[in-house]
């Protein structure tokens, strides 16, 4: 009994293991990973409309991994970041905001959505400012976005990268106490942009860029 009860046991630590690990299937596709970087980045499009489909834990666990992956100046890693799933947070928040000059401006193209376009999550990305703070921080927090938005690509979510929202949280007292007692934020923390995401109710097509913009000089 005790052999088989032990059996058991090993079952259903390696069935939950499973469970938790992301199922993706490429047996149709290149083995070469460099073709699911580069895709993943040729392919990725702004996202602002989303079902209403929550997105599960363990994906908003890798994005926030592949956020804060990203390099930053010496290393000093100087941003925080909240990813917030909490619906009467964000439309809260969401009030403080639409009370701006720059909010009362954007309701009648909201339709009747909070500020965040209902999104199911929204990352709040900050710099952390004061005398230990590198000059490149705001630059830091733009690579730290980039691996967001990658990384939402990769599990098949949408997002979309916005500076207007932080402008408008910025410009109102009452926004800008309840990141800092509601979210968490420290004092030394500047709102640089924040980014939407959720499960795709949109298929943008991809975008041409104008490629005389680089060059290659030899």
């Amino acid at each position: 009994m005790k052999i088989l009860k032990s059996l058991l046991i090993a079952a259903g630590v390696m069935t939950l293991a499973s469970c938790n690990q992301q199922r993706i299937d490429t047996s149709d596709e290149p083995a070469d990973p460099s073709f699911y970087v580069l895709n993943n980045i040729m392919t990725r499009v702004s996202v602002r409309q989303f079902t209403d489909e929550p997105i599960a834990r363990y994906e908003l666990e890798e994005i926030l991994k592949a956020g804060l992956q990203a390099p930053s100046a010496m290393n000093a890693q100087d941003w925080q970041v909240r990813i917030v799933t909490n619906q009467e947070m964000l439309n809260t928040l969401s009030g403080f905001m639409l009370n701006t000059e720059m909010g009362k401006g954007m309701v009648a193209r909201l339709n009747g959505k909070n500020a965040f376009a209902n999104a199911p999550a929204v990352a709040f990305i900050a710099a952390e400012t004061g005398e230990k703070a590198t000059a490149y921080n705001r630059e830091d927090t733009a690579l730290l976005s980039e691996n967001i938005l990658l990384a939402a690509h990769a599990l098949g979510l949408g997002a979309t990268y916005q500076a207007a929202p932080a402008r408008m949280i910025n410009d109102s007292a009452e926004a800008k106490e309840y990141l800092k007692t509601v979210f968490g934020f420290p004092e030394n923390a500047e709102l640089i942009n924040i980014i939407i995401m959720g499960h795709p109710a949109e298929k943008p097509a991809i975008k041409d860029r104008d490629q005389s913009k680089g060059r290659i000089i030899d």
